[in-house]
């Protein structure tokens, strides 16, 4: 099994979940570029198809095949392109809260020519490039401004998610550790009709699931209809981080789905 974490996340944000599941299969998760303990790429993308790179060069190098694939957020529809590109590597996919990402909702509702957004972004690398990251005083302060951007969650989850975040400064504070630059979505993120054909090519078992008090919307009927075997379960009063605010009924839901899976 291979876990995908979100953007501005780390891999250790699986640790619940994947501790769980561990007795029944051998899971792996991953730092995407930028993020966590991976590399930044400096001047490089961070494109949504770069990660879809550097997905297919993991799962080559530790010869994986027919994996139970596990995304949220940005990774849950870095996990929908892989199966969508190679649907022989993929046995079921489970994605949280990844079928539209705002930069894709985004440019739906209000298009803009991609000349546009190209100079939109390359100001915005300029803009990343500039910027002085926040500095904390220590960890705990860290962990306060996440719990307080993420209701519901309990506190020993942030304090663990807030530990494996950050890293110290030369001077002696703390800051995150992935890339600003992650921020700034590429332009060619945003192409709304790549993602039916993504959506169309899908041969897996899908599982989608979404917070009942989420920012990000549900896609509509007309769209997940292009999966062609798909189950969407909604989890009431959980939000975008549903997987540690309802971690209990998530995990029951996905190891029900998995048990479908032949």
């Amino acid at each position: 099994m291979l876990m995908v974490h979100g953007l501005l996340d780390h891999a250790y944000n699986w640790d619940w979940i994947a501790s769980a599941l561990t007795d029944r299969h051998h899971v792996v998760a991953i730092d995407l570029r930028g993020h966590g303990d991976s590399d930044w790429t400096g001047r490089g993308s961070y494109a949504l198809s770069n990660h879809v790179i550097d997905l297919a060069d993991c799962v080559h190098a530790l010869g994986l095949d027919r994996l139970h694939l596990v995304g949220h957020s940005m990774g849950g529809h870095i996990a929908l392109r892989f199966a969508a590109t190679f649907p022989e590597h993929v046995r079921s996919l489970c994605s949280i809260e990844g079928v539209e990402l705002p930069i894709i909702r985004d440019q739906a509702k209000a298009p803009k020519p991609y000349p546009v957004r190209l100079r939109e972004w390359i100001d915005g690398q300029r803009r990343d490039r500039r910027r002085t990251p926040r500095i904390y005083a220590d960890v705990a302060e860290a962990a306060a401004r996440m719990a307080a951007h993420n209701p519901g969650v309990d506190a020993e989850t942030i304090a663990h998610l807030a530990r494996h975040g950050v890293t110290r400064t030369v001077e002696g504070g703390w800051r995150w550790k992935y890339d600003d630059a992650c921020r700034n979505r590429a332009p060619e993120d945003a192409h709304g009709v790549d993602l039916d054909e993504i959506l169309a090519a899908i041969a897996c078992p899908t599982l989608l699931a979404y917070g009942g008090d989420s920012w990000i919307p549900e896609p509509s009927a007309d769209r997940l209809a292009r999966i062609a075997d798909h189950r969407l379960i909604r989890f009431p009063g959980a939000s975008h981080w549903l997987h540690h605010q309802s971690r209990a009924a998530f995990l029951t839901a996905l190891t029900d789905f998995f048990e479908t899976i032949r």
